[in-house]
C-alpha cells in the first residue's frame, strides 16, 4: 500500500515538475480556442474541420515559439511572450466585442494597436532583464487551460451524447410550428434559383425599354407561372432574402438608419430560416449552392485556406476582424492596390460557373431523399462582364461599366444562362421537379428612376401538377413559400399584406 502511494506520489511530482519547466501552455490555447468556438457554434461545425483549424494554428504557434526560442534562450520566457501574441490574435474580437459595450472611444484600431505595441515591447524587456524563472506562473497556466479546454470537451461531448430534443439534421425545429407534416403528398426535388438584382419583364419594358419577352415565352413553353407584377419586400439583398425564406416581414427595423449590425442580423435570420425548418420536417435534404451559410450547411463560394464551416471561430480573431473591417479598403476606391485587385473582378463570374456547374451535376445525382436545392448566382447583378453577343469584356469596362445598357447586356447573358439551367433540369427530372425562379428585389443602381423599380423582380414558378391556382401576379416574397407550400403540402398558411420597405442605409463603424 505504502508502495503504492510512493509510486501515486512520485508520479504527481514529476507531472507538477514538468508543469512547471515547460510552457504546455502555448499548445493550450490554440485547442482551447478552438474546443471554445466548437461548443459554441456546436451542430454548425464538423469536428473534423475544426480538427483541421486546430491544427493549423498548432503548427502556426509552435514556429512562432521556435522563433522567440532564439532570441530569450530560455523556455518560460519564450512561452509567455508567445502567450501574449497568440492570445491577442485569438480574442482581439472578443476584446472589441468588450470595448464595444464598455468603453466604445477605445474601440479603434489607431488605439488598440499602439497599446497593444506598447504592452508587447514592455513584456520584452521585462523578461529579457529579469532573472525570475516563472515556474509557479507556468503551472497556473498550464492548469487553467487544461481545465477550460477539458470543460469544453465534456460539454461537447455532452451535447452529442445527449442531443436537443427534436434535434432534425444539426438543427432544432421551432417548438411552436404553426404548420402540419402532409403523409399523403408528393415530395418533388425543389429548385430555388435566385437571381440577383433581376428585375420583372415588365420592370424592363416599363423603365428601361427593354423587350424581355423571349425568357417570357421560355417560361411559358416549358409550363412556369409568371408573376407578372411580383416584389421583393426590400431591396437590400440580405432583408429581401430573410423575408423571403422566413415568409415574414423583418421587426424591428428602424427603415430610416439600417446599419452593419442590422445586415448581420438579417443574415443570421437566414441561416436559421423557417423555410428549411419546414422542409427538413417534412423529409427534405438542404443543398446550399448560394451566398449566404444555411445552419448546417454552409456557402461553398469563396473558398479559403481553412474549412469553410471553421469561419464562425475564425471571423473573431484578428485576422478576421481585420479582413473584414479595413483590409477591404485594399480591394476597391482611392487605397486600392492594383496587384491585388487584378483577377478580383472576376471572383463573381467564377462563383457564378461554378455554381452553375454544381446545379447541373446535383441534378444527375441520384438521392433517396427529397432535395431543396437553394442557388443565388450574383447575375445580373454588377458586374457585367459581357456584352449582347455574349463576349467577355475587357477588365476596364466591367471595373468601371455603371450603365443601364452594361445591365441589360447582363440580363442578355442571364437568359441564355437560366434558360440552358432550367432546360437541364426539366429534362434530367423529367418535369418532377418543382422549380422558383426569382430575382431577390428589383435594378436599382439608376437612381433616376421611380423608387417602385427598386423591388420588381423577377418572379416564376413550376410545379409538376401546375397546380397554380393560389398563385396571383402582385405577390411579394414574404407570400412566395407560403403559397408553395400550401400548394405543394395542403399546407393553410394565411397570406400577409403585400408591401414594400425602402430602406436608408446609414454605415457606422463596427
Amino acid at each position: 500500500m505504502n508502495v503504492s502511494l510512493d509510486t501515486t506520489t512520485g508520479i504527481s511530482k514529476k507531472i507538477t515538475a514538468a508543469l512547471q519547466k515547460w510552457p504546455f501552455y502555448v499548445l493550450l490555447l490554440p485547442l482551447f480556442f478552438v474546443l471554445h468556438g466548437l461548443r459554441e457554434n456546436f451542430g454548425f461545425i464538423m469536428p473534423r474541420d475544426a480538427a483541421s483549424l486546430w491544427l493549423f494554428y498548432t503548427g502556426a504557434i509552435g514556429i512562432l515559439y521556435l522563433l522567440l526560442l532564439f532570441f530569450y534562450r530560455k523556455h518560460q520566457k519564450t512561452g509567455l511572450l508567445t502567450l501574449l501574441l497568440s492570445a491577442f490574435f485569438f480574442f482581439f474580437g472578443a476584446i472589441q466585442d468588450f470595448l464595444k459595450w464598455t468603453i466604445p472611444q477605445l474601440n479603434r484600431y489607431v488605439i488598440l494597436f499602439p497599446l497593444f505595441f506598447t504592452v508587447v515591447i514592455i513584456t520584452i524587456v521585462m523578461l529579457k532583464r529579469t532573472a525570475k524563472d516563472f515556474r509557479k506562473l507556468s503551472l497556473y497556466l498550464n492548469l487553467l487551460l487544461l481545465l477550460l479546454s477539458a470543460y469544453d470537451f465534456f460539454v461537447i461531448a455532452y451535447y452529442t451524447m445527449f442531443p436537443e430534443k427534436d434535434k432534425i439534421s444539426i438543427y432544432p425545429f421551432a417548438e411552436n410550428k404553426d404548420y402540419t407534416i402532409c403523409r399523403d403528398c408528393d415530395r418533388p426535388d425543389i429548385y430555388f434559383l435566385l437571381f440577383d438584382e433581376y428585375t420583372s419583364s415588365e420592370s424592363l419594358k416599363n423603365s428601361l425599354g427593354f423587350d424581355n419577352s423571349g425568357l417570357d415565352s421560355f417560361l411559358t413553353n416549358r409550363n412556369f407561372r409568371i408573376l407578372k407584377n411580383s416584389s421583393g419586400n426590400y431591396h437590400h439583398t440580405p432583408f429581401s432574402m430573410a423575408s423571403i425564406l422566413n415568409m415574414s416581414y423583418i421587426n424591428g427595423l428602424d427603415s430610416k438608419q439600417i446599419d452593419l449590425n442590422d445586415f448581420a442580423r438579417c443574415i443570421k435570420l437566414v441561416r436559421e430560416n423557417k423555410v428549411i425548418k419546414f422542409l427538413s420536417s417534412n423529409g427534405y435534404d438542404v443543398v446550399n449552392y448560394s451566398i449566404f451559410d444555411l445552419a448546417g450547411n454552409p456557402s461553398p463560394l469563396n473558398q479559403d485556406l481553412l474549412p469553410l464551416k471553421t469561419k464562425l471561430i475564425t471571423d473573431r480573431t484578428l485576422w478576421g476582424r481585420m479582413r473584414s473591417q479595413i483590409l477591404w479598403n485594399l480591394f476597391t476606391g482611392r487605397f486600392e492596390v492594383e496587384l491585388l485587385t487584378k483577377n478580383l473582378i472576376y471572383i463573381h463570374l467564377t462563383n457564378n460557373n461554378q455554381l452553375f456547374d454544381l446545379v447541373k451535376q446535383e441534378c444527375l445525382k441520384k438521392n433517396d431523399k427529397p432535395r431543396f436545392i437553394y442557388v443565388h448566382f450574383n447575375m445580373p447583378h454588377r458586374p457585367y462582364y459581357f456584352d449582347r453577343n455574349g463576349k467577355l469584356k475587357d477588365r476596364e469596362k466591367i471595373k468601371n461599366d455603371y450603365t443601364n445598357e452594361g445591365y441589360l447586356d447582363n440580363v442578355v447573358y442571364t437568359n441564355k444562362k437560366l434558360e440552358e439551367l432550367v432546360t437541364h433540369i426539366q429534362d434530367n427530372s423529367h418535369g418532377n421537379a418543382a422549380i422558383i425562379i426569382m430575382g431577390d428585389h428589383g435594378y436599382r443602381l439608376d437612381t433616376t428612376l421611380p423608387q417602385k423599380v427598386f423591388f420588381e423582380n423577377q418572379n416564376a414558378v413550376y410545379l409538376p401538377k401546375k397546380n397554380y391556382q393560389l398563385f396571383y401576379d402582385s405577390m411579394s416574397g414574404v407570400n412566395q413559400f407560403r403559397v408553395i407550400f400550401n400548394s405543394l403540402f395542403k399546407q393553410n398558411f394565411p397570406l400577409l399584406k403585400d408591401s414594400t420597405t425602402f430602406l436608408k442605409q446609414v454605415n457606422k463603424e463596427p
